[in-house]
């Protein structure tokens, strides 16, 4: 069974937003703004929560009026219900009210005194305010009397003010004063004080019905209040997470950090908000699926290799509904057909919902999330609206660290070739000479020229060239180890770092790469030569290294092309200038 939701984000129709948004700028821009939206989100709730101690009671003290004033309102045309004429309830009103003043100017004067509780005097005239209704309710029969009313009144506004904790306690003292009225026969003293000519006096199956009465109320109010308070925590916790997770995601995009971390930052802050049992996350990595997940528990995000489960989470069931709609799907079990992917990353999985992860069009992947048993659990709207804030905000990020890698990818890449430019060559080769002088291991540089390249540009012209550059190129790339750096020098000149590679294993890689470029289905058929130096730990630098792989590929020049020579091991090597090294 599924239920679809119509997420609030909707997706822009304006193209040249579209365009701003596909670059890092834009997206930087972007994700600075729903930073700062969120911040302010925060604020707005934080402001609108915080409502003081004293702010609390002051309300209260319009309840106290509200009541006086239906006490009064009583007297005056009611007197024979009350028991009490407007003359004889006026004195004892004005005096209570007096007091609640008093009570809440001195409380305006101690806040000055931050050591001191909040409210002091306020929390002093709540028993006071029960006395007063007592008091008034003894002519008319106390707990019989239809202004036990006020009691409920006073109950709900003091449960709801000040916690639900003091009216639990309110509803206690309410009916101790109840029961003392009638146990100690108050009714007649208190009943010559107020000069009521007759008192009625109440049964006791009366009294115990009205407390009956209160506690219900009070413990109904007090629930349903907690229940409030709850969710507005709940909630607050949701918009906490939610910056947490923008500002992590910002210091890893500074950090140039890549998809893998922004997922993980995502499934760590949403699983414990939204009390998820267990959080996936499916996206797109350079035309394959990756994946991670992440459980109650769990101490870090685990990546899930999709090559064992298969793919087809964003192309199948409820993963390619959620993008095409570009909206949450609750389902209530995943299918075993449709999303095994899913089934398989997340098994038993129950109250799944699936949300989409997209940067305007583009589609980026699918946050999955399970609330977990009973079946009959619901997630609230209020859920998914915020969900979905944190997916758009995720796919922003998302978006940003592809963006951000294929930017230094093309800075550190051969635009022709695709191959590590000189650049990129120049720093890894600094970062493995000083390696190799740390650990001692060997480090091997070959340089590689094509032979007579200068007759194929002339003869056939450079689109032909500029071809056989790219096929070399890419026999190359497919014959070195996966720890090998090729990279292209200089017009038909190519460069390999061999890290922890020495001579006779240099030359083992090398002759491969030129055997494999011999026999390359390529443009024109082509030779090269190639010169390695081997530095088997002793200080060295890069340009030394260079130069003396540099001067063995001069000498396979001299020998007649089509071959590799290497430099002699431990000979110094120098800068100024290519080395001729005798073979």
């Amino acid at each position: 069974t599924t239920v679809q939701l119509v997420s609030t984000e909707a997706p822009p129709n304006n193209g040249d937003q579209q365009k701003a948004a596909s670059s890092p700028a834009g997206l930087g821009r972007a994700l600075g703004a729903r930073v700062s939206q969120i911040w302010e989100g925060q604020q707005r709730l934080a402001n609108a929560e915080h409502t003081s101690l004293e702010q609390r009671f002051s309300a209260l003290q319009v309840v106290r009026l509200c009541i006086v004033g239906l006490v009064i309102a009583a007297a005056a045309f009611a007197p024979r219900q009350l028991g009490l004429t407007v003359k004889q309830v006026l004195p004892l009103s004005l005096a209570y009210l007096l007091l609640c003043l008093i009570g809440q100017v001195g409380d305006h004067l101690l806040v000055k005194h931050p050591k001191r509780s909040q409210a002091p005097l306020q929390q002093i005239l709540l028993p006071i305010d029960s006395v007063y209704l007592a008091v008034l309710t003894v002519p008319s029969g106390g707990a019989q009397s239809d202004l036990i009313l006020l009691f409920a009144v006073q109950l709900i506004a003091v449960t709801l003010l000040a916690s639900p904790r003091t009216g639990v306690r309110l509803a206690l003292w309410d009916s101790v004063l109840l029961i003392s009225i009638s146990v100690l026969q108050l009714g007649g003293p208190v009943g010559q004080l107020l000069g009521a000519p007759q008192v009625v006096t109440p049964s006791p199956g009366a009294i115990e019905v009205r407390i009956l009465l209160l506690w219900a109320v009070a413990v109904s109010t007090a629930y349903f209040s907690a229940l409030s308070e709850r969710e507005l925590r709940r909630s607050k916790a949701q918009l906490d997470a939610l910056t947490q997770m923008a500002s992590e995601m910002e210091e890893r995009m500074e950090a140039s950090c890549g998809p893998d971390e922004i997922a993980a930052v995502l499934l760590k802050t949403v699983l414990r908000p939204f009390l998820f049992k267990r959080v996936a996350i499916v996206w797109e990595r350079k035309g394959r699926e990756a994946a991670a997940r992440f459980g109650a528990g769990e101490q870090s995000v685990s990546p899930v290799d999709l090559g064992r489960l298969g793919t087809g989470a964003l192309g199948n069931g409820v993963g390619a509904r959620a993008l095409a709609e570009n909206s949450p799907v609750l389902v209530r079990k995943l299918s075993h057909d449709d999303d095994a992917v899913l089934e398989m990353m997340m098994p038993g999985a129950t109250n799944v919902v699936v949300l989409p992860l997209r940067a305007g069009r583009e589609r980026l992947g699918i946050l999955v999330a399970e609330a977990g048993p009973p079946v009959s659990r619901r997630i609230s709207r209020r859920s998914l609206d915020m969900l979905s804030r944190f997916a758009v905000h995720a796919a922003l990020a998302l978006n940003n660290a592809y963006l951000n890698a294929e930017v230094a990818r093309l800075a550190a890449s051969d635009s022709l070739t695709g191959l590590a430019n000189r650049r990129e060559l120049s720093s890894a080769l600094a970062r493995e000479a000083a390696r190799t002088a740390r650990t001692k291991e060997p480090l091997s540089l070959a340089v590689i020229d094509i032979d007579h390249f200068k007759q194929i540009n002339d003869t056939f012209g450079h689109l032909v060239g500029d071809e056989v550059l790219r096929q070399v190129a890419a026999a190359m790339a497919s014959h070195v180890r996966d720890v090998d750096l090729v990279a292209r020098y200089g017009g038909e000149e190519f460069a390999i770092v061999l890290p922890n590679c020495g001579s006779e294993g240099a030359l083992a890689v090398v002759e491969r790469v030129r055997a494999a470029v011999e026999t390359a289905a390529t443009a024109r058929k082509v030779t090269v030569s190639a010169g390695i130096a081997t530095s088997l730990g002793e200080e060295t630098d890069g340009e030394g290294l260079m130069a003396a792989a540099d001067g063995a590929l001069y000498a396979s020049k001299r020998a007649g092309r089509d071959r590799v020579t290497l430099a002699p091991v431990g000979q110094p090597a120098t800068t100024a200038g290519h080395v001729a090294v005798p073979i």
